[in-house]
């Protein structure tokens, strides 16, 4: 439909071309407002407009001077009184008649002067015979000839010596005027109007103001902190502007100010923003779950099937309702030029949505995707990920919130929005730094002296009269400023000003002002377009494209050589094995070079089919000579470059460099190995190696790579954290771990939910240094621990990275061994290649800068930090994200959920976790399996899993509330995790990564995701904790019951056993009550409950 299809292809043509149509759009808006300026506000600019005339008849009184309305007609009449018909009935011309009237009727032009001083001690001039006094001793009037009115003089002087300078009218004060009329029109209609008028206008200008606050709100909610909002406020602007152009100029609707001034505000009030706020968030939302796909599809998919029916539908009913209302009151002008009016905005501000807006939005997603990317590549530099894998890795990822805040970005805002302000007012001659007109009004200052439509006594005694009446125009004020250096400055930048706007105007520098703002857009516009490239359809696109080609090839190599289900493979030979035998995974294959091709190693990389059958082999030193000419890539097939490897002449880990081509490289190096090491089970797919991006392995993750080895993931829960359900993924080959995890979150979940709290948030990195004496070790200790020391070690850290920052450091010495242990945030990186460049920087500063040049530098990694290894100071101290997660089951959930009950699991926790642990002497270890969790959840998210021995630092405690119920908490105080780097930066982990919505860095929030990331292990640990404690109770319950009724049947032999009972479980026929041996025998309900529990597959 039209009503679709015209809207989405308008937003999509906007969005391709975004910076063509915002600077048409602000073109043509800019014309429009200079339209509707010289339209309205010239009718109020009184300042420097109009002038008073007078005439004083030779026979009236001297106090007599009658108000001139028309000077043309007046000068008709006094020259047929003077006799100036010339017979034929013809009056004497206009320019005859300024001689005359000069000679004959004196016409004089009464300027009335202020002076301004700013000191009491300052006193206007009083030497000059020009200046007629007055009542006011700072205001003076200039009697002149009227033909030379406008010839004031530049400057006066006082007696002391003071000068007082000519200013210009069009100061501050025009803009002060323009507010004291508005201020005065709205007080002269207010007078006489009911009170509840009154209210309500204010009622509507509140509720615009609440409503653009709402707008703000609501786009931050959305991602954007301003600059969607103020798009949002610039196209209503700029619709209005439109709707009142068309109105004044095309349709001749005359529009007063009142009618804005009092419409307006009711207008935004009930029309608002919702329908920009409910065509950003879903174009915002698609742009985010699909960064990938180009913009201006995205939104123009989310305009047809989501935005332009119902916001179409909404402001065009509006607009019918207000063209109706005109049509039904004719003959209420005002009303209905203003609902015409406001129809035509309705119509307008819809245009402007789906083009100008839509410019916006795309404009601002394209900007904030290169910053990001910008940000995310320097981040994993700083990790210590390579050049090249930083920018495959940042251009391809981008799932996370798409804006971004910074205060370098809110001060480009001031300065931006204070220059646009500034420049317009000063263009126009204001003054910002003093208000000549502050307490002053011309208008009403030239009427005090013609009251009554007479000229005042004070103003008409000082007036020289002729012999045949007397003409007196009075012009508006001038004033004199006394000349100081803030007037001299600003008569520098103004003069500056005008110099530029002149030279402007030239015919020749405005041509080239054009030509070169035109060429700025184009710019512009072509390094949009290069970043878009880059986005969408450079390198990246490119890259992807080569490997679907690459993939194609793949199928075909692979059908012509990978045998079919109940196939022979006609193409493959193996002399000990049948074709259509299935190789056992006991059985060794032959290891010989016929062994190695048969297996087609070669048919999965990159090279061409070429490559794949071409396996002869050139001599060594002819493929030595190829391989120093830097052709290998181009000029030798796989079998060659196996040849150059096993001979020695090329080292395995360089093939990445030497072919460009990572899987080409995996191909060869595995059948490399294959020969070096006699394992042809690399000739075989039990390792497998296809289909993986090893351009992000490179440089990154992992050397000489040959393959990669798969792990099953699962997902346990939904388990509620902090409000919010998360599906975690968890990598392990431990049977009923994830099933064990999830029964723990589906009881925690029936009791709320898990409740987090993150205590700290510091990795650390602890160097060794030495001295060489003790006093210089003391010395260098408690320097480096006073506030100086703290201050200087923290400047030289932080400048290292944008993203780590230096909370403290703390030291212990070692005779004259010097351990510092230094405590930084990172972000969302995990952090350790990051803080490690800052300590690095950090000691060389200390050696250069600070004096401690005999300090010897003996380990970067001191073992105090302390990586890898169980240690206590990370138990006490804690090491990355420090968390403690707590949950409240309920008592009957304990019974039907988990087979036990609160007493039992209270009791094992406290005799396994805590009094078993301090047994064994644990550091961290006083819980009953958070390594298990903590190790599979890093395997699936891409973190370091030899981190989990300081990550499952973890304490396990269980209490009974007064309740009932059961209180379990885990805290552990050194969880070492990221969301960018190391392994987060692999597809399949940043996958993990994306479902529990952590991926990446937190551009609003910077170390968010990495917090949240530790947050979901603790609670999986809590939920793993409970599961399995429940088990080992139940189980151990279900023995001691088992065996007490054993007891009991030897003293009932009469008591018959079920006939469906499980093996090992003899009841009572009768449930008594009672007790064998002193134990108690429990009711059967009971005995199947912890039997069930018994039942769990649970590893202690």
């Amino acid at each position: 439909m039209i009503f679709t299809e015209g809207p989405a292809y308008l937003a999509k043509l906007c969005a391709n071309r975004p910076i063509h149509f915002i600077v048409a759009t602000l073109l043509v808006a800019s014309v429009s407002y200079l339209t509707i300026f010289d339209h309205y506000l010239s009718r109020i600019n009184s300042l420097g407009g109009g002038s008073l005339t007078f005439y004083h008849s030779a026979s009236a009184n001297s106090s007599s001077w009658d108000f001139v309305s028309n000077l043309t007609d007046f000068q008709l009449s006094t020259t047929a009184l003077l006799g100036g018909d010339n017979g034929n009935g013809s009056s004497v011309s206009s320019s005859s008649f300024s001689s005359l009237s000069f000679n004959s009727t004196p016409h004089w032009a009464l300027t009335p002067i202020i002076f301004r001083a700013y000191s009491k001690d300052v006193h206007g001039p009083t030497n000059d015979s020009r200046l007629i006094p007055s009542t006011d001793e700072d205001e003076k009037f200039y009697l002149s000839e009227y033909a030379s009115a406008l010839d004031l003089p530049l400057s006066f002087t006082n007696p002391q010596g003071d000068v007082f300078k000519l200013r210009e009218s069009n100061r501050l004060g025009r803009y002060y005027e323009y507010v004291k009329n508005i201020l005065l029109t709205l007080k002269s209609s207010a007078q006489g109007v009911e009170p509840l008028d009154l209210f309500m206008v204010a009622l509507g200008y509140l509720a615009m103001l609440f409503t653009i606050v709402q707008l703000f709100y609501e786009m931050r909610r959305a991602g954007s902190k301003f600059w969607l909002a103020f798009g949002s406020l610039l196209s209503s602007v700029i619709a209005m502007l439109f709707a009142v152009v068309f109105n004044t100029e095309l349709c001749g609707i005359e529009l007063p100010l009142s009618s804005f001034t009092e419409g307006i505000p009711f207008i935004v009030a009930a029309m608002g923003f919702r329908h920009k706020i409910a065509y950003t968030v879903p174009a915002m939302d698609a742009i985010r779950k699909d960064p990938k796909r180009d913009i201006s599809d995205t939104m123009g998919e989310v305009v047809m099937k989501k935005t332009a029916a119902p916001l179409i539908k909404q402001q065009l009913l509006l607009a019918s309702c207000f063209v109706a209302v005109a049509v039904v009151a004719p003959s209420m002008t005002g009303l209905r030029n203003f609902c015409l009016f406001t129809a035509i905005l309705m119509v307008s501000d819809l245009i402007i949505t789906f083009t100008f807006y839509s410019a916006i939005i795309s404009l601002k997603a394209q900007i904030n995707t290169v910053h990001r990317q910008v940000e995310l590549q320097e981040a994993l530099e700083e990790e210590g990920v390579s050049e090249e894998v930083a920018q495959s890795v940042a251009n391809d990822d981008s799932s996370s919130p798409l804006f971004k805040h910074d205060n370098n970005i809110w001060a480009f805002k001031v300065l931006t929005i204070a220059g646009f302000i500034g420049l317009h007012l000063f263009a126009l001659g204001t003054s910002w730094l003093y208000d000549d007109f502050s307490d002053y009004n011309p208008s009403a200052s030239l009427l005090s002296y013609a009251a009554g439509g007479h000229l005042s006594h004070v103003v008409s005694k000082q007036i020289p009269l002729g012999q045949r009446g007397t003409l007196v125009t009075l012009l508006p004020t001038k004033i004199y400023r006394r000349v100081t250096w803030i007037t001299q400055s600003e008569d520098v930048v103004f003069e500056v000003l005008s110099t530029v706007s002149k030279a402007i105007r030239d015919p020749y520098l405005s041509k080239f002002l054009f030509l070169s703002a035109g060429i700025s857009v184009a710019i512009n516009v072509y390094l949009l377009n290069v970043a878009r490239y880059h986005l969408f359809t450079g390198p990246s696109a490119e890259k992807a494209e080569r490997k679907q080609k690459i993939e194609k090839k793949k199928k075909t190599v692979e059908k012509q050589v990978t045998p079919q289900p109940q196939q022979s493979l006609p193409s493959v030979k193996k002399p000990s094995i049948p074709p259509t035998t299935p190789l056992p995974r006991s059985t060794t294959p032959v290891s010989t070079p016929d062994n190695v091709k048969a297996h087609e190693i070669v048919e999965d990389s990159s090279s061409s089919e070429e490559s794949v059958a071409d396996d002869s082999v050139r001599p060594l030193d002819e493929l030595v000579d190829i391989l120093k000419a830097g052709k290998l890539k181009d000029e030798c097939n796989d079998a060659e470059v196996c040849e150059l490897a096993t001979s020695g002449k090329m080292p395995l880990y360089a093939l990445e460099k030497h072919l460009g081509d990572t899987t080409r490289a995996v191909a060869v190096r595995r059948r490399a190995i294959a020969k070096l090491a006699n394992a042809p089970v690399l000739a075989t797919e039990r390792l497998p190696w296809r289909s993986y991006d090893y351009e992000r392995v490179f440089g990154a993750c992992c050397e000489n790579v040959i393959g990669y080895m798969p792990l099953p993931v699962g997902v346990a829960g939904p388990l509620i954290i902090d409000g919010v359900p998360y599906h975690i993924p968890m990598a392990t080959t431990e049977g009923c771990l994830v099933a064990s995890t999830t029964r723990g979150c589906k009881a925690i979940n029936a009791g709320g939910g898990v409740e987090t709290v993150l205590t700290a948030d510091g990795m650390t990195r602890g160097p060794c240094v030495r001295f060489p004496s003790l006093s210089r070790a003391g010395y260098a200790k408690r320097w480096m621990d006073s506030e100086e020391g703290q201050k200087t070690i923290k400047s030289a850290f932080n400048s290292t990275s944008r993203f780590a920052r230096l909370q403290h450091t703390k030291t212990a010495l070692a005779g004259t061994l010097l351990f510092i242990r230094f405590k930084t945030t990172t972000g969302d990186a995990m952090g350790m290649n990051m803080i490690s460049k800052g300590v690095e920087f950090a000691l060389n500063y200390l050696q250069e800068k600070c004096g401690f040049d005999d300090m010897e530098v003996i380990s970067l990694s001191g073992n105090y930090c302390t990586d890898k290894k169980p240690a206590a100071i990370n138990w006490i101290e804690g090491r990355g994200k420090s968390v403690v997660a707590m949950a409240i089951v309920p008592a009957e959930v304990v019974k039907k959920v988990l087979k036990s009950n609160v007493d039992a699991l209270v009791k094992l926790n406290i005799d396994k976790n805590l009094v078993g642990s301090a047994m064994a002497g644990s550091i961290g270890g006083c819980n009953a399996q958070a390594a298990n969790l903590v190790t599979a959840v890093y395997l699936a998210t891409g973190q370091d899993p030899a981190q989990n021995v300081e990550s499952s630092n973890c304490i396990t405690l269980m209490d009974k509330t007064v309740n009932g119920d059961l209180e379990i908490s885990v805290s552990l105080p050194s969880i070492e995790v990221g969301t960018i780097g190391g392994g987060t930066i692999l597809e399949p982990q940043g996958a993990m990564l994306d479902m529990l919505g952590v991926r990446g860095p937190n551009m609003t929030h910077p170390g968010a995701n990495a917090r949240q990331l530790a947050k979901i292990v603790a609670s999986t640990v809590l939920a793993a904790e409970l599961s399995l404690c429940s088990a080992l109770a139940a189980g151990h319950l279900v023995r001691a019951h088992m065996q007490h009724n054993r007891n009991a049947k030897k003293e009932a032999p009469k008591a018959e056993a079920p006939k469906a009972e499980a093996p090992k479980v003899v009841e009572p026929t009768k449930e008594v009550p009672g007790s064998v041996d002193g134990a108690k025998i429990l009711p059967k309900e009971d005995v199947e409950r912890l039997q069930d529990g018994s039942k769990i597959c649970i590893r202690s």
